[in-house]
């Protein structure tokens, strides 16, 4: 607590004392500007400044495919799915924002490729980004004339059964936008089987193995996501914004039936039948205001309203088991940011308020009633600058987490520190530092007091008194960059202190029960290099990205150790009109707790062609196959010892096709884009059973 107050009096000292500056501090840290990818880029403290092409604005037909052009060192932008994510998961979320505002996946679709002046890749963002943020993207636009945009997309893949799209309009008119946006998905899939191994050590030291056949799965599901939204910007940066939308999620079956066999001769078949639909509101409430030329104030709220109900039925040849929940959740969200950039530094500070509260009713053969009550405060500081040829951003944060359900209760204050170093050893050369330190919470089904049956020989049980434990962050980063070459090499280690494990034992009835317990720890190393080349500027380049792992999970009765190597690659070709894209990895192998995760060998190929305001675009995944295999995983718990291998038909050599339409006439303002899907809360802590991992 004594730093903490030395770190809050700093900060005052240094808002107080310290004339603030017009412009933004010099950085001493850039490097020489660099053609990467056929985009300009240029080095700082935090990151990248990332100038697209000329060519690559011409040829993108919405602001996914022109990310995906970008040189984005450890970003997948899945343009086809309209997704962005780290390339490993462990390195946290991908925050994409539009003017340094959170943007939607509807932001992205509506914003014109010609529009963007530039993209800051943020990849060792501070503590105002919030919590398990490991790479922002901020998109900068620029000023066009009023007017109007309307657009829309869609994508069909016969062979799964799947069909999206989504369709928008921006209107202007003077300093006010009115925007409207819709997206929609379905699915049928019921091209799955999977086969699972399992052998059970019984009360006799025996064991008793079983062999699970799972040929018969169905799984039906549809979204419905409509937004309205009005904003007001003024020309010195002051901006008002209201977001309206509603969320629905029907999955009206997901379906499965096991033939199962075990080894004393007996033959059974079960099944599980369950059904979900969720509805989920949203108001958000946003304000922006400059306080002179060097200083901004954000302020916004943000309620939301989650309506889920979900039913389960287990059933076998000599037992049943049903429950359905009736689920319910209200939470509020508000935070206030200031930041001032002065020239030594730019200083940061703000603070967060959450209040959730979770009511959920289970009837059936469960009946239970689980109320949880939840808050967090979370204040924050941080400053950026560089002390000669050392960019610097110091960051520190204090949360007070508070949980109650029931009896149990949970009442904590963290200190959240957070530390980037960086120093260019020559022009080309870079090294990076990053520290940081913050609670890893559990998910709120795995502290559900609830006892579910999800096979004849397993149950499934929930732990209310797991608690929050500190995981630690270290990134140490060596990248070196010329003009037709990009590459990085990082080390990546975490440690996780008494996190949420999975402990499994046996009943008296010879009956085994996962649950979840506080275990030793998780640590894991990682070595990651990625090359990014332009073969032929502004119309071929490649990428390669290989990591290894070493994993250590040691829960409080096991001990597992993985190492494992994965990589990616990747083409692109820019043909006048024509886009080419392929990408090829081997499968994500990984493990936590117990379970061992090897995703399959997987390919990529998609071409378009672009014409005036139409795209048209052809894709392919898993080519050359028939019934790919899609996933391995292995449970090495001791008890109940399992390996699960699934294959998918449906998506096997499965073409699909996507349409991209958009006629605009230019915008006279910056547009002021908020991610209301980031800030939605839909997580009802409702007991669910997932497969594949059980």
């Amino acid at each position: 607590m004594k730093s903490s107050l030395i770190f809050v009096l700093f900060t005052l000292w240094a808002t107080t004392g310290l004339k603030a500056q017009t412009d933004f501090p010099n950085d001493s840290m850039q490097l020489e500007e660099v053609v990467i990818k056929g985009a300009r880029v240029v080095n700082r403290t935090d990151g990248k400044l990332i100038f697209p092409s000329e060519e690559m604005t011409k040829s993108a037909s919405s602001g996914y495919t022109l990310l995906k052009m970008l040189p984005l060192p450890n970003v997948k932008v899945d343009d086809i799915n309209e997704t962005i994510s780290a390339a490993n998961s462990l390195m946290g979320n991908v925050q994409v924002r539009i003017n340094d505002v959170e943007a939607t996946t509807a932001d992205i679709q509506s914003m014109q490729p010609k529009e963007v002046e530039k993209v800051e890749l943020i990849d060792r963002p501070g503590v105002r980004y919030g919590e398990n943020v490991g790479i922002v993207l901020n998109i900068i636009t620029r000023k066009v004339t009023s007017g109007y945009v309307v657009g829309a997309s869609g994508t069909l893949v016969p062979k799964a059964d799947m069909v999206k799209g989504n369709a928008y309009t921006k209107n202007n008119s003077g300093n006010n936008e009115l925007s409207l946006n819709y997206s929609g998905y379905y699915r049928h899939s019921n091209g799955m089987n999977e086969v699972e191994h399992t052998e059970y050590l019984m009360a006799d030291n025996k064991y008793c193995k079983v062999e699970r056949n799972t040929n018969d799965i169905i799984n039906r599901n549809t979204m419905h996501d409509i937004q309205a939204r009005y904003s007001w910007i003024n020309a010195d940066g002051s901006a008002f914004l209201t977001t309206l939308s509603t969320s629905i999620d029907n999955n009206p079956r997901d379906f499965r039936k096991t033939d199962v066999a075990y080894s004393d001769g007996r033959n059974t078949s079960e099944t599980i039948d369950n059904s979900e639909k969720t509805i989920s509101p949203l108001l958000d409430l946003y304000f922006k205001t400059q306080l002179g030329k060097s200083q901004s104030l954000i302020a916004n709220a943000t309620g939301s309203y989650t309506h889920t109900v979900y039913a389960y039925l287990f059933t076998s040849d000599d037992t049943s088991f049903g429950y359905n929940t009736l689920g319910k959740a209200w939470s509020l969200k508000s935070e206030a940011i200031y930041e001032n950039r002065m020239k030594p530094f730019t200083l940061s500070a703000g603070l967060r308020y959450a209040q959730k509260y979770i009511d959920n009713h289970y009837s059936g053969d469960a009946t239970l009633v689980s109320q949880i009550h939840s808050s967090n405060i979370y204040a924050f500081s941080q400053i950026q600058g560089s002390l000669g040829k050392i960019g610097y951003m110091v960051g520190l944060g204090l949360s007070r987490e508070y949980y109650r359900q029931g009896e149990t209760r949970y009442d904590r204050v963290w200190l959240r520190p957070k530390l980037n170093l960086s120093m260019p050893i020559s022009k080309s050369l870079r090294l990076n530092y990053t520290l940081t330190s913050a609670p890893a919470s559990s998910k709120l089904q795995n502290m559900s007091g609830m006892s579910i049956i999800t096979n004849g020989m397993e149950y499934s049980e929930g732990n209310p008194e797991l608690i929050m434990e500190r995981r630690d962050d270290h990134t140490l980063t060596l990248s070196y960059q010329s003009p037709r070459l990009y590459t990085q090499l990082m080390t990546f280690f975490r440690h996780n202190a008494h996190p949420a494990m999975q402990h499994v034992y046996r009943t008296e009835d010879d009956r085994f029960v996962k649950t979840f317990l506080e275990g030793r720890r998780i640590d894991l190393l990682m070595l990651q290099s990625y090359t990014n080349y332009d073969i032929i500027p502004q119309h071929l380049n490649a990428y390669i990205s290989a990591e290894m792992l070493n994993i250590w999970n040691d829960g409080q009765n096991y001990s597992h150790r993985l190492t494992s190597f994965n990589f990616n690659i990747g083409l692109t070709a820019w043909l006048g009109n024509w886009t080419i894209m392929a990408t090829m990895d081997n499968g994500y192998h990984f493990m936590e707790n117990e379970y061992e995760s090897r995703n399959i060998f997987s390919d990529f190929v998609s071409v378009s062609y672009k014409y005036k305001n139409i795209t048209a675009g052809l894709f392919c995944q898993d080519m050359f196959k028939r019934n790919a295999k899609i996933e391995e995983v292995e449970n090495h718990n001791r008890l109940a010892h399992k390996l699960l291998i699934a294959h998918n038909h449906n998506t096997s050599s499965a073409i699909g096709i996507k349409l991209t339409w958009k006629l605009s006439k230019g915008r006279n303002f910056k547009s002021i884009d908020r991610d209301t899907n980031s800030l939605k809360d839909t997580e009802t802590g409702v007991a669910r059973i997932t497969h594949g991992n059980g």
